[in-house]
């Protein structure tokens, strides 16, 4: 009998058990929360290692009613809570995953966590034992040993999606290839779009509740790290993209403090590009939505009055106008102002608070592909953009740019970006290289350079370059391109389930199974010890930022490479240098 057949054998039996005795069917595994006894399933990673999975588990009362843009309450109490399968995605117009993302329930009832647990983290309390050992959740806990005991690295990964769409289910976060290597994963879902960031500037609609509800989770992954067999002193926190720069943001929040001690942004940072926090923006944006919900009250409250009585389907409604107006994105975090009642998220601008040495002691690891934008250019040709930027050619310029810099400057800014990227008229391929060097690689070296120069932590870059020979991004969008695209190297450190879950058009790939060997591994040791090659490997393989922006070039599973900027990098960051510098 083959090893997994005696785990799923022995999982069998455990469910007989707990029919006999009375315990939730579906609690193979369990851990007693803050709330109450979670029961999970055993589940097998690739390579037959078992892990226990505790999926859709509520971190706070779900925002609905009156609560619809308040800040999350803490969760109401239950006896046994059954954690065997995901809940629902946050309401959404998604415009990217396609057929990555196979979870279509969607609720305003969204917000669930996914904890996923190395099977001999769990402790004691959390395996199963007769009925007769149990006593209700109120009545026990962790005895005086397994408090002691230390747990394993956490990493918390806040999903990507513009904020806009997107969830934190497996069927792109897939944990199999980190519970493997003995680190907990956590993903979750946050509200997004209009829900998580519709910003009136008042105390009712504030904006950036998406950034609290991470805020929200952190603080009860602290509370319930020991539960799971974590160690709450030793938390990751990570992020792709929006997720990525969504981390970055809340690392500055004062609140944050402590409930993190590492960050991984993966094409993404709080340095915007892609976005923008301008609180212009975040009105323009607002009356827009606000108008199509047929909302002209001038009264903020009497808006908030409204909003909390309109049909989520309606909302929805609302934010697909916006979408498909802007393209690929709606609402974003916005500069606050502090506000009664309201934890404060975002008050100054990344780029000065990193001039202050905010965030210098958190060590940082830093990674873009060399073709990000190649993932976005279906979308871009289904809405027709040459011809939209032939129309308006600010379509090329930031966001946060455009909102930050005289009107009168605009049109010269656009004309430079043309004259470096297009040979006469604008075409696909030269817009995703303008695109992907603007909105993430050009921040992440501005990244790196800005945190070195005020010392501190140490921080890691790399360069994904590294082309797969089976391309989970090229068969879900049926596309083909050179380069590596936006998401690709997350692939290779979370299973796409979705793609990968059947293996039916993938063969076996050495290869792909080393680069998914090393980037898992980069990922664990730096949950562990800070840096990307502190377990089985020399340090001084990968070393720091130094003032010279080095980096790692992932370019082969095999070896590494340590380089400098390229002059084409070095060309290109000046360039936007002078563009960013003029904003005011």
């Amino acid at each position: 009998m083959e090893a997994c057949d005696v785990h799923r054998l022995a999982a069998a039996l455990l469910l007989l058990a707990s029919v006999v005795s009375g315990e939730p069917v579906s609690c193979q595994v369990r851990a007693r929360i803050d709330s109450g006894w979670v029961c999970g399933l055993r589940r097998w990673a690739d390579n037959n290692t078992a892990y226990a999975s505790f999926r859709g588990v509520p971190y706070a009362k779900q925002p609905l009613g009156e609560l619809r843009f308040k800040e999350l309450q803490p969760a109401e109490p239950w006896d046994y809570l059954d954690a065997s399968e995901e809940g629902p995605i946050c309401p959404q117009h998604d415009v990217f995953y396609d057929k990555m993302m196979t979870s279509h329930k969607m609720d305003e009832a969204c917000i669930y966590a996914n904890i996923h647990v190395p099977l001999e983290a769990l402790p004691e309390t959390g395996q199963r034992r007769p009925s007769r050992d149990l006593k209700p959740p109120h009545e026990t806990g962790l005895n005086d040993e397994e408090e002691q005991l230390p747990g394993l690295p956490i990493l918390v990964f806040v999903h990507g999606g513009g904020f806009a769409f997107g969830s934190g289910d497996s069927d792109v976060y897939g944990p199999e290839y980190l519970v493997s290597k003995g680190v907990i994963v956590i993903t979750f879902n946050y509200r997004l779009n209009a829900i998580g960031f519709l910003s009136l500037n008042t105390s009712s609609i504030p904006g950036n509740n998406g950034l609290r509800d991470i805020l929200t989770l952190l603080r009860w992954v602290r509370t319930n790290a020991r539960a799971f067999g974590g160690d709450p002193e030793r938390v990751t926190l990570g992020g792709q993209s929006a997720g990525a720069s969504a981390a970055h943001l809340i690392s500055f929040a004062p609140e944050a403090q402590g409930l993190f001690k590492r960050l991984i942004l993966m094409s993404g940072t709080a340095l915007p590009t892609f976005f923008t926090l301008s609180p212009v923006y975040a009105q323009h944006v607002a009356n827009m939505f606000l108008s199509h919900l047929d909302i002209n009250s001038t009264d903020p409250e009497e808006a908030h009055r409204q909003l909390i009585e309109v049909p989520i389907e309606k909302i929805m409604h609302a934010n697909r106008l916006i979408i498909d107006y802007f393209g690929a994105t709606t609402f974003f975090p916005v500069l606050e102002t502090k506000l009664p009642g309201v934890t404060p998220i975002v008050t100054e601008e990344p780029e000065i608070l990193i001039s202050e040495g905010h965030g210098r002691d958190i060590p940082l690891l830093i990674g873009f592909t060399t073709a990000e934008c190649e993932s976005f250019r279906p979308r871009f040709e289904q809405i027709d953009l040459m011809t939209r930027i032939k129309e308006n050619p600010l379509i090329m310029v930031s966001p946060e740019v455009i909102f930050n810099t005289p009107q009168s400057d605009l049109l010269d800014i656009a004309k430079s970006i043309e004259q470096r990227y297009f040979d006469g008229v604008p075409i696909m391929k030269e817009f995703v290289k303008s695109c992907s060097d603007n909105f993430y690689i050009y921040p992440a070296f501005k990244l790196a350079e800005k945190r070195q120069e005020k010392g501190g932590a140490p921080v890691f870059l790399y360069q994904f370059s590294y082309e797969g020979e089976n391309n989970v991004i090229k068969e879900a969008k049926g596309i083909n391109y050179k380069g590596v695209a936006h998401l690709e190297d997350m692939t290779y450190v979370f299973k796409m389930n979705s793609i990968l879950g059947t293996q039916v058009s993938f063969p076996p790939s050495n290869s792909d199974d080393l680069m998914q060997e090393r980037m898992t591994s980069i990922v664990r040791n730096f949950v562990s010890c800070s840096h990307p090659t502190c377990i089985g490997n020399d340090v001084s393989a990968w070393m720091p930022v130094d003032p010279y922006l080095r980096y790692q070039d992932i370019e082969n599973p095999a070896y590494f490479r340590s380089t400098d900027p390229t002059l084409e990098q070095r060309d290109m960051i000046e360039f936007f240098d002078s563009i960013y510098n003029s904003t005011t």
